[in-house]
């Protein structure tokens, strides 16, 4: 159930991706062929492109996550007994825990006070931008959640005899 868990969420991730990028290559294009065919420029396609970076930056957050690219020290990790990568997994799972619950709130704070319009498109507001924040850190809290229950679960399983055995 885990697995398929992580795996709806990383489907999602892959889609919204997918997507932003096929947007910003659509907003950029039409900004190029208005600029030097038509010699008429939209002047908001730089400010809602790079408003859109931004987005993609932080809903990266959990893609990294998932792939285990984004808090492992694996120059220490991997030297260390079965034992100790439980007590690093636990502490690091822990700390990202609670640094991506503290963002979601603080995120969707922002997000609900900052109601500044773009420069170049008055009626678009910043904060639609800015939900997108809360969002990559809530999937990145779901594939904490998942990596804590399997270091529990496999230390659960090691330690009643039902898993792998521990190197010493």
């Amino acid at each position: 159930m885990l697995e398929k868990f992580s795996d709806i969420l990383l489907k999602v991730q892959r889609v919204f991706f997918s997507t932003a990028l096929a947007a910003m290559a659509l907003i950029l294009t039409a900004h190029v062929v208005m600029r030097f065919v038509f010699k008429d420029p939209l002047v908001w396609t730089d400010e809602v492109v790079t408003m859109m970076q931004g987005v993609l930056a932080f809903a990266g957050i959990g893609y990294c996550f998932h792939k285990g690219q984004h808090t492992d020290l694996a120059l220490l990790y991997d030297r260390v007994p079965k034992q100790v990568q439980w007590i690093f997994d636990i502490i690091s799972n822990g700390v990202m825990l609670f640094c991506c619950i503290l963002m979601i709130k603080v995120s969707i704070e922002y997000t609900i006070f900052k109601d500044i319009p773009l420069n170049t498109i008055p009626w678009m507001r910043q904060s639609w931008f800015y939900g997108f924040i809360a969002v990559g850190f809530v999937l990145s809290t779901g594939y904490v959640v998942a990596r804590l229950v399997r270091v529990f679960k496999d230390i659960y399983l090691t330690l009643s005899g039902k898993g792998k055995e521990v190197a010493n």
